[in-house]
């Protein structure tokens, strides 16, 4: 198993970083527990939070080939190999924003 830190192997200016809702869910108004399996064999679960804005912190992904990977990138993300992260990095990056604009 392999740990990626916040600030250290990842940052936001914001201080927000986290993925987008639709790596989850293909619907656009919806809150809760989604999960969505992509085209590249990633299945992501995570929780949308939403205040004005939607967004995905925590989230759980599996690939039959790469494993696991979850977390939450504001935190530590796990992984079960370094490939693994790197595959669901390079197709799944999160996105940096500031929480001060919501």
């Amino acid at each position: 198993m392999i740990v990626k830190e916040y600030g250290k192997d990842f940052y936001s200016d914001g201080g927000a970083l986290t993925l987008s809702t639709a790596e989850v869910t293909d619907k656009s108004y919806t809150d809760g527990t989604h999960q969505k399996t992509h085209k590249d064999g990633w299945t992501i679960l995570g929780d949308i939070q939403e205040d004005y804005y939607k967004w995905v912190n925590e989230f759980n992904a599996v690939h039959p080939k790469f494993g696991r990977v979850w977390g939450n990138f504001e935190d530590k993300v796990y992984a079960d190999s370094e490939e693994g992260f790197q595959d669901f990095y390079k197709n799944h990056r999160p996105e940096a924003w500031d929480y001060g604009d919501i």
